[in-house]
């Protein structure tokens, strides 16, 4: 019985593992040359204003970049909660946009297949506990935008 008991916990500690580092064991990109390929634009941007449906506090306001391979430089950049080597890190870029909210749009973004096109995906809100659409492009840097005036860049 012992035997049994020990070899179930055995398994599941294998599952939680695998979970745990799958990202890290079976993503393509690296981390480095992800970070490396990401530029700052030092160009001012238009500022725009909302109410802050899915915002915790107030953000720096930016608008969407043209290039889609630059992270405005008064974006403001999010902790990562979750390691992802192709898209590693997210940002606001509107004061109606938290960084719970960026991560959660960033965890949703890498866990469908499509990349190099327009895609759609549905983020909750953690902040308001909200489904928001979000429409994504780009390459280098992805520019998400919809909700109630949110900009998500995840790069």
């Amino acid at each position: 019985m012992w035997v049994l008991l020990g070899a179930g916990i055995a398994a599941i500690v294998v599952v939680v593992g695998l979970v745990w580092v799958r990202p890290i064991l079976f993503d393509t990109d690296t981390n480095q040359s992800a970070r490396s390929s990401t530029q700052l634009s030092t160009t001012p941007s238009t500022t725009t204003s909302s109410s802050a449906a899915t915002s915790a506090a107030p953000r720096t306001t930016t608008s969407a970049p043209t290039s889609g391979t630059a992270v405005p430089a008064n974006a403001t950049r999010c902790g990562p909660v979750f390691s992802n080597n192709e898209l590693p890190n997210s940002a606001t870029g509107s004061n109606a946009t938290s960084c719970e909210f960026a991560e959660e749009v960033r965890y949703q973004y890498v866990s469908q297949g499509k990349r190099n096109t327009t895609v759609s995906i549905s983020a909750v809100s953690p902040v308001t506990n909200t489904r928001y659409s979000m429409s994504c492009t780009g390459k280098k840097v992805v520019t998400c935008t919809g909700g109630n005036n949110a900009i998500v860049y995840l790069y």
